[in-house]
């Protein structure tokens, strides 16, 4: 049983290591971050940890007031979490929104942590779940109000 730390950054592509380089010992400034913003997540009593490169992911929701609806996306990179409690959940990124994944661990915890491009449009429906704008069904983007 170990702690996973999911972590998604978002790449602000106007960054310079160039200029945090000469100018700031390395390190990002007010003016000059790596991320847009970063989401960190972590889930507890984890017994398992599985990554698919190219899997589908079932969009589960509801419509209005009575409207379920599931769609399944393709070209998802797949993280499936299974608790020891024997649970599963999943984080899911498009994979044209992936810059980077990177794996590592220690004694009692498992890190990933994505990059996600800077020039690709998403939507996040809920945490830990990244689907490029043009994966996304048209049918849920009709129901969207300005």
């Amino acid at each position: 049983m170990f702690t996973l730390s999911f972590t998604c950054a978002h790449l602000n592509d106007l960054f310079s290591q160039e200029l945090a380089d000469t100018n700031h010992s390395g390190q990002e400034t007010e003016d000059n971050h790596k991320y847009h913003w970063e989401d960190e997540l972590e889930v507890q009593d984890v017994c398992n940890v599985n990554i698919s490169e190219d899997g589908v992911y079932s969009l589960r929701g509801t419509v209005g007031m009575n409207t379920d609806f599931l769609y399944k996306i393709s070209k998802m990179t797949i993280i499936s979490v299974s608790l020891c409690s024997g649970q599963e959940l999943q984080f899911a990124v498009s994979n044209q929104l992936l810059n980077s994944i990177k794996q590592t661990k220690d004694v009692n915890r498992q890190y990933i942590h994505i990059e996600l491009k800077d020039n690709e449009p998403f939507v996040n429906p809920i945490p830990g779940v990244y689907i490029a704008n043009h994966d996304m069904p048209n049918e849920l983007f009709s129901n969207v109000t300005d």
